[in-house]
């Protein structure tokens, strides 16, 4: 059994592209995508539209959610919130639509081993942002799986936290972790990859160029950063 993980894509159809890319020559017998399709780039449509295409099984993020319940507002975030206002104009009714069938979480088992996927946390499903984890942790949130999956900080984690393992793949769109390859897992048995796939990115910038978003906003892609960091 081998299954691919994506995550984070934030309207970066270029790194899209490149990832379902490398994807298929691994041949997994599925796909996830753990949310945030739109958010940050300016290529939402295309990026949503191609996870319609494959069928991919996807959660809602908190750029998903913001776009859908809080008329693109993220209060911790002007730039998200600017964004967001233009994306809710720009996108597609079907798009939008697809976004509110988005599911919290997923769950799966690969051979003896149990995983539970969702964007953010066991306190927040969509927008919980996990830094350190303990046992304390999951045995606060009762956790009973073997194995939790979440997005959402854009940096690829394979961590073991006493009996339990935690994996995040990464981000496709924004990568935070210095290298600006976008990032997705692979699991295959008890095997867990982070595969690391280079991009055109001056083609999502010509994008936002032409459409006058801010260089800052797309100018970190190049270094594999937070914006502003």
């Amino acid at each position: 059994m081998k299954i691919a993980v994506i995550s984070d894509i934030h309207g970066n159809f270029p790194a899209l592209e490149a990832v379902l890319k490398d994807i298929r020559k691994e041949q997994p017998d599925v796909i996830y995508c753990l949310g945030d399709l739109v958010g940050y780039y300016c290529m939402i449509n295309e990026v949503i539209e191609a996870i319609r295409d494959c069928k991919i099984k996807t959660l809602l993020g908190n750029h998903d959610f913001a776009l859908l319940y809080t008329k693109g507002v993220i209060e911790r975030s002007k730039t998200c919130t600017r964004v967001l206002s233009r994306q809710l104009v720009d996108i597609k009714k079907e798009n939008f639509d697809f976004l509110s069938t988005l599911e919290r979480y997923i769950q799966f088992n690969i051979n003896q081993e149990s995983f539970y996927c969702v964007h953010g946390g066991l306190e927040d499903p969509v927008d919980e942002y996990i830094g350190v984890l303990t046992e304390e942790y999951f045995e606060k949130n009762e956790f009973r799986y073997d194995v939790l999956i979440s997005g959402h900080t854009h940096y690829p984690r394979n961590d073991i936290i006493g009996k339990k393992k935690y994996l995040n793949p990464g981000s496709v769109g924004q990568p935070r972790d210095g290298n600006p390859a976008a990032s997705y897992l692979l699991i295959e048995n008890t095997k867990y990859t982070h595969k690391r796939v280079s991009y055109n990115i001056n083609s999502i910038a010509d994008e936002m160029r032409k459409k006058n978003y801010e260089p800052y906003i797309y100018e970190i892609l190049y270094k594999g950063i937070k914006i502003g960091g």
